[in-house]
């Protein structure tokens, strides 16, 4: 059997994915159909250690129960009393604290910018409230519970006092110290921005990152560059290699590289991506010490099946998926798309190997992209294809900026002047790119069978380009096949049947009616925009029809309101707030977009109507009437919740349906069908 552990990390996916999303009948349903599986394998390749892929399975299975075990279940009183080990700030000024407990626990404190903020290391003891990590409120929205508890991390706390202790030294605060030090001589001797830059790649820190300049490198596809990737440390461990080759022996300089490399990781947070190619590279190393050829394919799957043995939710990780699927659409896509050029004429040389490296990288990692940022980056191999020649020369020269800023401040001044001006092309390159048309491509996702699809469209792809022998002609049938099947799912995704009704849990009361193409809002713009805008994104909505404000707006909410009218053709006021309208296009909402409501107004699209009733305060409640449906949404009904008339009724914490009708409502996450 060529490459068993690829079959390996097949088992021990499918046991994860079981483990996350089954019951006690899938569980054991799932392990006859393993244990077919590998009776099957057995038949075909008599491979005797076949069985132990069920077993990894099993393991899959029960490694991920523990890790969805929530330690915390109810907010309970508590004194927290053990050591800082991961300090940083959050977006809005308060200091995040990963505590590790003397009992064991490990809390998430945010502690507020008016108490005492600890240092890596220091002893600390918070007394409040802990709380139980929490899923997602909003469809698309941010999971605390699984991103938390890939960290090990038990429960949230935001503490109402703090007392700081000693520093307890150990070699993890020694080598963040050293990361600390790094980062002072890259802002000591480049300008805010660039040590920016220069912080993200070479030590993992985008603390200080500038957003629009993040934007940018998103939008050329490079904003990989911005964090330790597999790519970095790779650069990083040739450059070690062929420095320590010169004093030693090849599989000397190897283990001592390896070494390093180890130091390294630690030093910058041991990301997801660090530590894969740091295990791939201990692969190479041992492969060379015991005399075995290196294989890609195997080193990244043993990498990957070592990280999920240790956290078996990092499968559900945007990052972890990203990371390797970019590796392995090098060592599975590389090829076929060499042969597609070669296909199209294009002469062979290092210029069309690189571009098809390039191009499976990219790829591959378009459903992970689709699926989580609900968007492509259109442009992302030319891009990469720009900075390619850089990439190298920047992180090395990066590094040595930092290390040589430590004993002479004069040649790294030097060293930096270079750096400098390579970001400041990276900076015009990226501004470039992010201008061109359509260089975000919103596609919308978080929809499985839609992303299954698009990965099956590569599978086949990577079939029909395996060779050109006679059935080349039937594996190209195969993959319209397939290809047709994705971009109808894509149609029937952006196109729903029926009406889909929304209720977003914020602030603002945001409820979404979404029917084929028509997309209306109703709410007020007093909270939850990044929420309601994620939905649009989610669902591939680019502009939304209308945005119907359940309340007069008031000066406050203008920010929030101009940044919503880029996203929507129509804004429907009360034609009793119309004071409001003078305000609203001083921030910057067209007067043309605005529509002043009567009471008694309809909107029609389609067979749904939507009756308008205001009031004199500036109010607006709208009935929605689709087949057998009515719906009260807004101020007439009583609160910010939905109401259902004629058929369903939602409150504050249940939902009945009785009425027939082609409705699907989403409450909170929960999607509910009436038929």
């Amino acid at each position: 059997m060529k490459r068993p552990v690829l079959w390996l990390l097949g088992f021990l996916i499918c046991g994860i994915v079981l483990g996350a999303y089954g019951s006690a009948p899938i569980y054991g349903l799932g392990t006859l159909l393993g244990l077919f599986v590998c009776a099957a394998l057995y038949r075909m390749y008599k491979y005797r250690p076949v069985f132990v892929f069920a077993l990894f399975l099993l393991l899959g299975l029960w490694r991920v129960g523990h890790s969805l075990h929530n330690v915390i279940e109810h907010p309970t009183p508590a004194v927290v009393t053990g050591v800082a080990r991961d300090i940083g700030v959050t977006a809005g000024g308060n200091q995040r604290v990963v505590v590790h407990a003397d009992s064991g626990l490990r809390v998430m404190a945010y502690i507020r910018a008016h108490q005492p903020w600890a240092s890596l290391g220091q002893e600390i003891t918070l007394t409040g409230e802990l709380m139980p990590l929490a899923g997602p409120q909003n469809p698309g929205g941010y999971n605390q519970f699984r991103h938390l508890r890939s960290q090990k991390i038990d429960a949230t706390m935001g503490p109402d006092t703090v007392t700081l202790g000693d520093v307890r030294l150990s070699p993890t605060v020694v080598l963040r110290m050293a990361r600390d030090r790094l980062a002072a001589v890259y802002d000591g001797l480049l300008p805010p921005r660039e040590a920016a830059v220069v912080r993200s790649m070479v030590l993992g820190d985008r603390g200080d990152m500038d957003g629009d300049l993040a934007n940018q490198y998103r939008a050329m596809g490079i904003f990989h560059i911005l964090s330790i990737s597999g790519l970095h440390v790779a650069i990083l461990m040739m450059a070690f290699n062929k420095v320590m080759g010169l004093f030693l022996s090849e599989r000397k300089s190897g283990l001592v590289v390896l070494v390093v490399m180890v130091l390294y990781c630690l030093m910058t947070g041991a990301g997801i991506a660090t530590v894969r190619a740091v295990t791939m590279g201990g692969v190479l190393v041992f492969g060379k010490v015991l005399g075995r050829k290196y294989d890609l394919l195997a080193a990244v799957s043993w990498a990957c099946v070592a990280l999920l043995l240790y956290e078996p939710l990092y499968l559900f990780n945007a990052g972890f998926q990203l990371s390797f699927a970019a590796v392995f659409g090098i060592g599975t896509l590389s090829a076929p798309v060499d042969r597609l050029l070669a296909k199209l004429r294009m002469r062979s040389g290092n210029f069309r190997k690189g571009l098809g490296v390039g191009i499976a990288a990219v790829i591959s990692t378009y459903p992970v992209f689709a699926f989580h940022m609900y968007e492509i980056q259109l442009y992302s191999v030319v891009g990469n294809l720009v900075v390619a020649p850089t990439s190298a020369i920047i992180l090395v020269m990066g590094l040595a900026v930092g290390l040589l800023g430590l004993v002479w401040t004069g040649g790294a001044a030097v060293l930096a002047g270079t750096v400098y001006f390579i970001l400041r092309f990276y900076e015009i390159a990226s501004s470039f790119f992010a201008a061109l048309p359509h260089a975000m491509l919103l596609t919308g996702g978080g929809n499985l069978v839609v992303t299954g699809l698009g990965v099956a469209v590569l599978l086949v792809f990577m079939y029909a380009f395996s060779g050109f022998e006679g059935n080349f002609r039937k594996r190209l049938g195969l993959l319209s096949m397939v290809t047709t099947l994705f971009v109808a799912a894509l149609f029937v995704r952006h196109h729903p049947a029926g009406l889909h009704i929304t209720a977003l849990d914020t602030t603002g009361g945001y409820t979404v009616m979404r029917h084929r193409n028509e997309v209306l809002v109703v709410g007020a713009a007093q909270g939850g925009e990044a929420a309601l805008l994620r939905y649009l994104d989610m669902h591939g909505v680019r502009r939304a029809s209308g945005l119907v404000l359940t309340e007069p707006p008031t000066p406050r909410d203008m920010g929030r309101l101009a940044q919503l009218a880029q996203r929507f053709e129509t804004i429907y006021v009360a034609e009793s707030a119309a004071d409001a309208v003078a305000l609203m296009v001083e921030h910057g909402v067209d007067m043309s977009q605005v529509v002043l409501l009567a009471g008694g107004d309809v909107y029609r699209a389609g067979n749904k109507r939507v009756y308008f009733f205001t009031c004199e305060r500036g109010g607006v409640s709208a009935r929605v009437a689709f087949g057998d449906m009515a719906m009260h949404i807004g101020e007439a009904a009583g609160d910010a919740h939905v109401h259902v008339v004629d058929g369903v009724i939602k409150t504050a914490s249940d939902v009945f349906f009785t009425a027939e009708g082609a409705v699907g409502l989403h409450v909170n996450g929960r999607r509910i069908r009436v038929r």
